[in-house]
């Protein structure tokens, strides 16, 4: 489709190219994250679906708290969960045991949610994302609301405490602001960092000489990555709040336009031969997003997958995924594994 077809409608305007994509997410004053009244928000996601001055005013409010200069103050307790974690690793699904694990530790802790609380909120994510989904997703999502009431009125710490002080503008946050705030940094506080981990474990299998050059430059392998098998592959809610033209297409006003991030960073217009693993690219991926509403948690999730990647490597003898007893989410928009075992 990039190719062919790179802005494509089927009731829906799908964009695959890079330099659309950016244009898409730069120009948030004519695509609007907003959804007005098309979907109903059974998931309670927040500031991701408001455009400014209102999003950056929520936004705002715990940017400071995913600073790289702040995130990197928590690199001692990453690395003493991650070595916690590894070592008892050994023949277990490396996704449950260590992918999730670690990342729902780290941000229950920035959060200020107690770590008994994290399977609950973990089973939440999943029904969000769209990895799981069942008749029991209405009893989960209603103890979800009804166990942050409990720890908002309680004496906690973190960003919830923070958020139980802050205030807009012109107006204290409402509960529900509160809660669905908290919701959104929980799901983007885990998801990521778990599929990114996955996708550094197939890397190395599909590359077992590589192994050398990620230790070398963990960072730039850990960028790689990011582009190569991007985490979130698409994000659907985009909306023209005007006429517009994307590559020659017209966009009329009120038209749904999702954008490709995984095609996007394999564009073989912007990217050097984009099907090949290359750490150290000088070209930006579109991986966290970009604009406004590139992901808040970059940061923190880039220093989550050095340190795993550091342990992960000098952990193993070697690399090898188990693919009989390992298997992909079933879910287009993320890119990731269900399970992950090493033979």
């Amino acid at each position: 489709m990039r190719l062919n077809d790179p802005v494509h409608y089927d009731g829906a305007w799908h964009v695959y190219k890079y330099s659309d994509v950016k244009h898409v997410l730069m120009n948030d004053k004519i695509f609007s994250s907003n959804p007005g009244n098309r979907y109903s928000n059974a998931g309670g996601i927040s500031f991701i679906t408001m455009d400014n001055p209102e999003h950056k005013e929520f936004r705002d409010i715990s940017a400071p708290y995913f600073l790289p200069s702040k995130i990197n103050d928590y690199k001692d307790f990453i690395e003493e969960t991650s070595n916690d974690l590894i070592k008892n690793i050994d023949n277990k699904d490396i996704i449950s045991e260590y992918a999730v694990r670690l990342p729902v530790n780290i941000i229950s802790k920035i959060l200020g949610i107690p770590d008994s609380d994290m399977p609950l909120f973990k089973l939440w994510s999943d029904y969000i994302i769209g990895n799981k989904r069942d008749e029991n997703f209405n009893y989960v999502n209603n103890r979800m609301v009804s166990r942050l009431l409990e720890i908002f009125k309680s004496d906690s710490h973190g960003i919830i405490n923070v958020l139980a002080g802050s205030s807009l503008k012109n107006r204290k946050l409402t509960m529900d602001e509160k809660i669905k705030y908290i919701m959104l940094l929980i799901i983007g506080g885990n998801e990521t960092t778990t599929n990114l981990i996955g996708n550094m474990i197939r890397v190395i299998d599909e590359n077992p000489d590589i192994i050398d050059d990620a230790l070398k430059n963990r960072s730039g392998f850990v960028e790689e990555t990011l582009r190569y098998y991007s985490p979130i592959q698409f994000l659907p809610h985009r909306f023209a709040a005007e006429d517009s033209y994307i590559n020659n297409k017209k966009i009329k006003k009120g038209d749904q336009v999702i954008v490709y991030l995984g095609s996007a960073n394999r564009d073989e217009t912007f990217f050097d031969e984009p099907d090949l693993f290359k750490i150290g690219r000088r070209e930006m991926h579109l991986a966290f997003g970009i604009g406004i509403h590139m992901c808040l948690g970059a940061p923190l999730a880039r220093l989550e997958a050095s340190i795993a990647l550091n342990d992960i490597l000098n952990h193993f003898k070697r690399i090898k995924i188990d693919y009989k007893k390992s298997r992909l989410l079933d879910n287009k928009m993320v890119l990731g594994y269900d399970k992950l075992f090493l033979s």
